[in-house]
Parts: structure tokens; C-alpha cells; sequence
């Protein structure tokens, strides 16, 4: 029952230690009252009245409230301290809330997506996020309303400490909520973690620490990087305080910026001023590789064409990243693909099937492939649309460094790689020499998105967005830079590029350039750490 009532809510139970950090942290007064919204087992009603005891509140229950969904949880939480209503915390706030204001709000909410909150209380958070100007979507998690409501149900001088997933730093559905806890609150103050504090959860979280009003010289942000939850021990409230609050970012900044020191934010802040600067879209066109809608069967190795005998049916196509090296893709590279028994084969058969082509749908129709969705949509079904070849290759997913890769071939790509067309008049080679450089390569971990495992990933438009300073004069070695990077050397290129383009064409100072450098691979090693979790 009790990991049933773990996936309705949408994660576990807070630790101990996180709950009186929050506690500590947040109230601090003998008179406080307190919220928590979603209550569970009850580690922060436990936390808040031990909290209030030690600031000398000799009767604290009456101070706090705590309110829980399920009555078996909500049970237990009563035995910690505080009164516990059982119920929808939505449906308390829009039938009872009548503009009580508490002078801190703690808790866990719960992360539940859209389509697994039952619909009777989704409507109700949704109907209140409305009401405070947001727009919700089916996206949206149901953590956020909770954080939203919550903050409107803070005292002027109030604070709020919450337990909230990691992608509020970039998910695009959370981003009006980052604009609106950037005005609301005066102070805030981010605690991240290198390990996931949760035993039995891969959810990475933050703890968000906000204040409405606070002196001039604590205004802006804080991120407190810690190593686990045990490190809590050593972060006290007036350690956070002697921390420099960083400024404020622009609305569509992602909050993985606040990571770079205040210095590199300006730069780069003034570097995306610069005319020199544009953006990806200038140069190139950026859209998705095809979707064969099942390329189990539609991407093939050249052994499975032959026993097949499809091969004169097939096509050149590039399905995944690691077929590509350097930045450059030769008819030799395709052709050692091949003989490496890579799946580099697209079928795709002319109008008047052979009886060969015949033979193999009949195959993927009794593996049911024409039932896909992608595929039955369609006519014919076994037909997949492909439109322009691309000039070359845009990495979807990233590791260690984002690329492009020049299409000297024939090749398509699948939807594993966007496809980029350049504009007339653009140097494809130049550009994609251009591309790596650190400024370009910053913006990439604050545009990109990674939830988990280290890897980054675009969105065509993202990619479309990314900035990039290009010298239609410049004349920089391709085949230079692709021998480079084929031999693992992409230091040694971003080196050059950065001196040819930052320093000479942009007018910026080696140590600027060496800001750029070194704030692109402090976003980077943050992503990657994630690997060896």
C-alpha cells in the first residue's frame, strides 16, 4: 500500500534531515504559522514543531497546518505536532482559504504529471494558476501549481521552503514560473545536490529558499552546490546570508546561468548584443531527420538487404550519432559504415514494387508494422516521406561537445540527427568550424535541455537559436579541423576558433575568452556527473 501511495504521489517521503534544513531555514519566529500543503507521513509537521519549540513556542500545534490527500498518510502526520486536515489542498485553497497569509510555507509536493492527477483536483490547481495569470498546459506538473498557490499564500515578510524536481532550471513549462519567483520574491536561494537525496527515487531536486522581502544587499539569487544531504549539517541560515546574491536574469535566461559567476553572466549577457553574434537560424535551416515509424524494419544493415534481396530498394541514410567522425561525412566514411555492418540502409522502393519490395512488406505487415502509428497513417504505408537531403548533420543528443557534420554523400538521416540546410551565400564549411567556439559552445548547456544521464538534447529550435559568432571572412582549414576532432584533439579547435573569432573578430581579451572557456565547462561537468550517478 504504502509504494501504491508513493506512485500517487508522485515520489517519497522527504529525509529527516532535509525537512528540519527547511524548517530551520524558513521559520523564524516563536509566533510563525505554518503550511505545509501536501503533507504526507507528516517529516515536516514533525520538523516545523521542533522548529518552534526551540525558538520558544511553548504550544506550537495550534501554528501549524498541515493538509494530506490520502487518510491513511494523513493519520500519520497528525501524530507529529500539527493539525492535518484530510483533503484536496486545491480544493481547500478555493473553499475555505479566504486570503489567510503564513509567514512560512514548507514542504514536498508531490511530482505528478498532468495525465496521472486525477481530474477532479487538477481542475481546481489549474483553475487557481488561472487565476494568478498563468496558463498551464498538458505538460505541466502538478509540483508547479503547488509552488505557485502556495507563494500567493505567503506573508509580505514571509518565506517559502520547498522540495521541487530540478527542471524548474530549464523545462519550458516552468519557465512563467521562473519569471514569476524571480518579481515575487526579493531573495532567492538554491541548494543543489551532486547526489540524489532520494533512497528509492531517480528524481534530481533542488531546495528552493525564497524570501518576500529582503534587505538591498540580499536581493538577487544564491545556488549553494552540496554534495548530499548529510552536507546540510554544515549550511546554516546565516552561512547563506554571507553568500553574494547574484543579479536577477532576463525572463528567458534558464536558471543553469546562475551556475557561472556574476562576471561571465555579463559577458555573455553583452556578447548576445553584439551584431557579430547571430544566431544559428542566419546561417542554416534546422529541421527533424525522418520518422520511418519503425526503423527496426525500415533501417536496415547491408547483410539483412541482401537476404532480403531489397538492396537495390535502399538508400543511403545515417541513424545514429555515432556513425558520424569528426565533421565530416565522405563517401568512404558511408562506405565503412557498410562494411562494418552498420544499419545505414533506408528502404525505400520505388512506386511499382518489386517482388522482392512485395515480399518484405508483406513481412512487416505480419509484424504488424503497418499498424504503427506513423505508418498507417500513410499511403502507402511502407512509403516514408522524406523531403531535402541534408547539407549536413546537427547532433540531437550531446555528449562531451555539440556538432555539426558536413553531408558529402547522398545520405538522409533519421530523427536521432536534425537535418541542417544552409542559406545561400553561407560557407558550410566555415560555419561548422565557427560553431565551435565557447561561446556557442556556454549557450549550448543553458539552451539545451538534460534531464538525467549526462546527455543533452535540442529541439530544432533550440538549435535554430543557439548563438554564433561567424566571420564570413574568416578562412579557417576544414580539413584541418576535421582531422582535429577525428583525432579527439576538440580542445585544440575551440582553441583556435575562440582566438580567431572571440579574440580578433569580437575584440575580446584572452581572460574574457578564458571566462567563456571556463564557464561553458563548469555547466558541462555538471551535466556529466550525472553519468556516474
Amino acid at each position: 500500500m504504502t509504494d501504491l501511495i508513493n506512485k500517487l504521489r508522485g515520489g517519497y517521503y522527504t529525509p529527516n534531515k532535509v525537512a528540519r534544513f527547511i524548517c530551520n531555514w524558513a521559520i523564524t519566529s516563536p509566533s510563525d504559522n505554518i503550511l505545509e500543503p501536501s503533507c504526507g507521513d507528516g517529516a515536516f509537521i514533525a520538523a516545523a514543531h521542533e522548529r518552534l519549540s526551540k525558538l520558544g513556542c511553548t504550544n506550537p500545534e495550534p501554528s501549524i497546518l498541515g493538509i494530506e490527500l490520502y487518510d491513511s498518510e494523513a493519520k500519520k502526520a497528525a501524530k507529529c505536532g500539527g493539525r492535518v486536515i484530510t483533503g484536496d489542498f486545491f480544493t481547500f485553497c478555493t473553499d475555505k482559504i479566504n486570503g489567510a497569509k503564513y509567514d512560512a510555507i514548507v514542504g514536498n509536493p508531490p511530482f505528478i504529471r498532468y495525465q496521472d492527477f486525477e481530474e477532479r483536483y487538477r481542475e481546481k490547481a489549474f483553475e487557481l494558476m488561472h487565476r494568478y495569470g498563468f496558463s498551464p498546459n498538458r505538460l505541466t506538473n502538478i509540483w508547479l501549481p503547488f509552488l505557485v498557490v502556495c507563494s500567493h499564500l505567503i506573508s509580505d515578510r514571509g518565506r517559502l521552503g520547498m522540495v521541487i524536481p530540478a527542471e524548474l532550471f530549464q523545462v519550458k513549462y516552468a519557465s512563467e514560473t521562473r519569471h514569476f519567483l524571480m518579481d515575487y520574491f526579493e531573495s532567492v536561494s538554491i541548494v543543489t545536490f551532486e547526489n540524489l537525496i532520494f533512497e528509492n527515487a531517480q528524481q534530481e531536486v533542488i531546495l528552493l529558499l525564497a524570501e518576500r522581502h529582503a534587505k538591498d544587499k540580499d536581493r538577487g539569487v544564491r545556488i549553494i552546490e552540496l554534495k548530499d544531504a548529510d552536507s546540510l549539517a554544515t549550511l546554516t541560515p546565516r552561512k547563506i546570508q554571507t553568500l553574494q546574491p547574484k543579479r536577477k536574469l532576463p525572463d528567458s535566461t534558464k536558471w543553469q546561468a546562475y551556475y557561472l559567476d556574476q562576471r561571465t553572466i555579463d559577458l555573455v549577457s553583452r556578447l548576445l548584443e553584439d551584431p557579430h553574434v547571430r544566431r544559428c537560424s542566419n546561417l542554416f535551416d534546422v529541421n527533424v531527420g525522418l520518422v520511418s515509424g519503425q526503423n527496426s524494419f525500415f533501417v536496415l544493415d547491408k547483410s539483412t538487404a541482401e537476404e532480403n534481396s531489397i538492396l537495390n530498394s535502399c538508400v543511403p541514410i545515417i541513424s545514429r550519432s555515432f556513425q558520424l567522425d569528426g565533421l565530416c561525412l565522405t563517401d568512404a566514411d558511408y562506405e565503412s559504415q557498410v562494411d562494418l555492418g552498420r544499419k545505414v540502409l533506408l528502404f525505400l522502393p520505388k512506386n511499382r514494387l518489386s517482388a522482392a519490395d512485395l515480399q518484405y512488406v508483406k513481412k512487416g505487415e505480419m509484424q504488424g508494422v503497418n499498424k504503427n502509428y506513423k505508418c498507417r497513417i500513410r499511403t502507402p504505408w511502407y512509403q516514408v516521406p522524406t523531403s531535402w537531403k541534408p547539407d549536413a548533420f546537427f547532433y540531437r543528443q550531446v555528449g562531451a561537445y555539440p556538432r555539426i557534420v558536413l553531408n558529402k554523400t547522398a545520405a538522409y538521416s533519421t530523427d536521432t540527427l536534425h537535418k541542417i540546410r544552409f542559406h545561400t551565400g553561407v560557407h558550410a564549411g566555415s560555419a561548422i568550424v565557427s560553431f565551435n567556439n565557447s561561446l556557442t559552445f556556454l549557450m549550448s548547456e543553458l539552451m539545451g535541455r538534460s534531464y538525467g544521464g549526462g546527455v543533452l538534447t535540442f529541439e530544432p529550435s533550440e538549435s535554430r537559436d543557439l548563438p554564433i559568432p561567424y566571420d564570413p571572412s574568416a578562412e579557417f582549414d576544414f580539413e584541418m579541423a576535421n582531422h582535429l576532432v577525428r583525432q579527439e584533439r576538440t580542445e585544440e579547435l575551440i582553441a583556435h576558433v575562440d582566438k580567431v573569432l572571440l579574440e580578433k573578430y569580437l575584440g575580446l581579451s584572452s581572460a574574457e575568452v578564458s571566462l567563456l572557456h571556463a564557464g561553458w565547462q563548469t555547466l558541462r561537468s555538471r551535466r556529466m556527473r550525472r553519468k556516474k550517478r
